[in-house]
């Protein structure tokens, strides 16, 4: 984390936790770790806003016991919808922003739809019915993630979290995306 700190000076430092978001205006280096939950990224570069959130859960409607009112972030339909509706309420048109998933991680049994593809298919589907596009992701596999978020560029940094692996030993790199 300090050689990307290094890379991005007089940026601020947020780590979110489950059911968390951000939404800000000033370079941030914005970062969570994912298993099985989705992070959704949010970037308006010409006005200067970005947004993450940190998502257990699929939809709100799926789980009568916990209210979205009360943790809208804890849910991907819910986080999706509330940071639109802020983005809106800003003057940022849809096209103005640039959505990029992540996580999403089903460790155990891959026969049956896991939380994790669960979380992915509801970030894509209520992305699409908004009418965001996404445009880089990187979700599913049995490994978990740790995403950094750069709200300043837009750029995103995953380490995949398997102590197995010689990629956690790699410094992590940006997804890239094109722009439109």
């Amino acid at each position: 984390m300090q050689g990307l700190l290094d890379r991005f000076p007089g940026h601020k430092l947020a780590f979110l936790n489950v059911a968390q978001a951000i939404l800000v205006d000033s370079p941030t280096m914005a970062h969570t770790v994912l298993g099985s939950c989705v992070s959704v990224t949010f970037f308006a570069p010409r006005h200067h806003l970005a947004a993450m959130f940190h998502a257990l859960l699929p939809r709100a409607c799926d789980y009568r016991l916990h209210g979205a009112d009360a943790t809208p972030y804890k849910f991907v339909d819910t986080a999706i919808r509330r940071l639109v509706g802020k983005f809106n309420r800003r003057g940022v048109a849809l096209t103005e922003i640039e959505c990029k998933v992540f996580g999403g991680a089903s460790a155990l049994f891959a026969e049956e739809i896991s939380v994790g593809r669960k979380n992915v298919e509801v970030a894509f589907a209520t992305l699409s019915d908004i009418g965001l596009r996404v445009a880089a992701s990187n979700v599913g596999g049995e490994a978990g993630r740790k995403i950094v978020f750069s709200t300043s560029t837009g750029e995103i940094f995953v380490r995949l979290l398997n102590n197995n692996s010689v990629r956690n030993r790699l410094p992590p790199r940006p997804v890239v995306a094109a722009r439109t």
